[in-house]
C-alpha cells in the first residue's frame, strides 16, 4: 500500500517504522515479559494489534501508515520475549527442541498461505468492489489479518501458563511501596546477563552477526535473480521456495532427529557454518537452477540454527531473566537487520565493476562476503565451543578447593614418606 501511495522507495517506510522502535524500546519489553503475566501480556498484545490493523484501512498517507507500523511494532516486541519466556514452562526440557521446531515451523510455514491467501482476497475484490470504507483490495486484507490476532489471542487466553518468577528486589521504595527505580536495574541486569554469560552470549551475538550478514540479501534477492542470473520474474520465486524449503527441512530435522544428548551449542555454531558456506556458493553460481541448490543447503543450515538456538537459551537461562535476555537478543538482531539494510546496496554498488570476473558483480561480492561473514561467525563460535570444552569453566572457589586439597595431599605424601625414612 506504501508502494501505491508514495512509489517504490515509499516501502522504507513501514519497515524502517517498524525497526526503529525496537531500538528504543525493546529491552523494556524484556522487563514487562518478566514482571507481568505473560499469558495476558500476549493477549492484550494481540487484541491490541487487531485494533491497529483495522486503522491500517483507513490510511491513506504515509505518515499514517508510519505510526501505524511502529505501534504493532510495539505491541509486537512486548509479546515476543513474553511468548519466548513462557515456551520452557509449558514443555518438559527433553521436548523444548520439538516445541521451538514446530513453532518456528508454525511462523515460517505459513507464509505460502498468506500469500495464497492475499492473492485470493485481491480476486475476491475484484468480484465483489468497495463495500463501505473497505474500498482497497489490501483494506479487505487488513480485516482478515485483525481476525486472526483476534482468534490468537482467544486461543492464548484459554491456556494456562505460569506467571513469572520475580526476582529478589532490594532497592529503594516510596511511601506506596513502589520501587520507580526498579524497571531500570532489571534492564541493566538482563543485558549484563547476556554479555558475561558466555554460553548465552555467543548464541545473541552469533545470531546478531549472522542476520547482518543474511539481511544484506534481502533487498538484492530480486536483482541477483533477474539481473545476474537472467532468471525473469520466476526467478526469485524460485530461490524464496528453495530458502523456505530448506528452513523447514532443517526445522523438522532437528525435531526428528536430535536427543537428550544433542549438543545445541555445538551444533548451531555448525549449521550457521553450513549457512555461510551455502551462501557463499550461491552467490557465484550461473543458473537459477544452480543457485537455489545452494540457497536450499543455506536454508537447512538456518533452519538449525534457528532452532538449537532458541532452544540452547530456553534451557541455560533461568525464568527471572528469560523475558529480558530475549528482548536483548530480538533488539541486536534488529539492530542488525536495520544496519544491514542501509548499507546492502550501498556496499553492493561500491563493488560494481572493480574486480575481474567472475568478481565483476557488486552484488555477486556481496552475497559472497554476506556468506563468508556467517561462516566465520559459526566457525569462531566452533573455537570457542571447543576451548571451553578442553578448559572446563571451574568458578574460582571450586579451583580454591582443588588447590587447597592438592596441597594437603602432598602435604600428607611428604610426611609419611619422611615417617618411613627415619623408621
Amino acid at each position: 500500500m506504501a508502494d501505491r501511495i508514495g512509489g517504490s522507495t515509499a516501502v522504507l517506510v513501514p519497515l524502517v517504522s517498524r525497526i526503529i522502535p525496537s531500538l528504543l524500546l525493546g529491552s523494556l519489553a524484556g522487563v514487562l515479559a518478566d514482571r507481568f503475566d505473560r499469558k495476558w501480556t500476549m493477549v492484550v498484545s494481540d487484541v491490541g494489534r487487531a485494533v491497529v490493523v483495522l486503522w491500517l484501512v483507513l490510511a491513506n498517507d504515509l505518515v499514517t501508515i508510519a505510526v501505524i507500523s511502529s505501534i504493532l511494532e510495539i505491541l509486537t516486541m512486548i509479546r515476543q520475549p513474553a511468548r519466548e519466556a513462557a515456551v520452557p514452562t509449558l514443555v518438559e526440557t527433553e521436548q523444548l527442541v520439538k516445541a521451538n521446531s514446530f513453532s518456528a515451523a508454525a511462523a515460517y510455514g505459513t507464509a505460502p498461505i498468506g500469500a495464497a491467501t492475499w492473492s485470493g482476497v485481491a480476486a475476491l475484490y475484484a468480484v465483489v468492489g468497495a463495500v463501505g470504507p473497505i474500498d482497497r483490495a489490501p483494506d479487505l486484507a487488513f480485516v482478515l489479518d485483525s481476525v486472526t490476532f483476534l482468534v490468537s489471542g482467544a486461543i492464548v487466553a484459554t491456556m494456562a501458563i505460569p506467571k513469572p518468577t520475580l526476582a529478589d528486589t532490594s532497592g529503594a521504595t516510596d511511601r506506596a511501596g513502589r520501587d520507580w527505580a526498579q524497571p531500570l536495574r532489571d534492564m541493566v541486569e538482563g543485558f549484563a546477563f547476556v554479555t558475561r554469560t558466555r554460553t548465552v552470549r555467543r548464541v545473541v551475538f552469533g545470531m546478531a552477526v549472522a542476520l547482518f550478514g543474511g539481511s544484506a540479501l534481502l533487498p538484492l534477492g530480486q536483482s541477483f535473480a533477474s539481473a545476474v542470473l537472467r532468471g525473469g520474474d520466476t526467478g526469485f520465486g524460485v530461490l524464496v521456495t528453495a530458502l523456505g524449503v530448506g528452513v523447514g527441512l532443517g526445522m523438522m530435522g532437528v525435531a526428528v532427529f536430535s536427543s537428550d544428548r544433542t549438543r545445541y551449542d555445538l551444533t548451531y555454531a555448525l549449521s550457521l557454518g553450513l549457512a555461510g558456506l551455502a551462501i557463499a556458493l550461491a552467490a557465484f553460481a550461473q543458473t537459477i537452477s544452480g543457485a537455489a541448490g545452494w540457497v536450499l543447503v543455506g536454508g537447512i543450515g538456518t533452519g538449525v540454527a534457528y532452532v538449537t538456538g532458541f532452544t540452547h537459551l530456553h534451557g541455560e537461562v533461568d525464568d527471572t531473566l528469560r523475558g529480558r535476555t530475549f528482548a536483548a537478543l530480538f533488539t541486536l538482531v534488529r539492530m542488525a537487520m536495520l544496519a544491514s539494510f542501509a548499507l546492502a546496496v550501498v556496499v553492493a554498488n561500491a563493488l560494481d565493476g572493480i574486480f575481474p570476473s567472475p568478481f565483476d558483480s557488486g552484488i555477486r561480492n556481496l552475497f559472497a562476503i554476506s556468506g563468508v561473514l556467517i561462516l566465520g561467525t559459526g566457525s569462531l563460535l566452533i573455537l570457542a565451543i571447543r576451548s571451553a570444552l578442553l578448559k572446563p569453566d571451574v568458578p574460582p572457589e571450586v579451583r580454591r578447593s582443588i588447590r587447597d586439597a592438592s596441597r594437603a595431599f602432598g602435604l600428607m605424601r611428604g610426611r609419611r614418606g619422611d615417617s618411613g625414612y627415619r623408621d
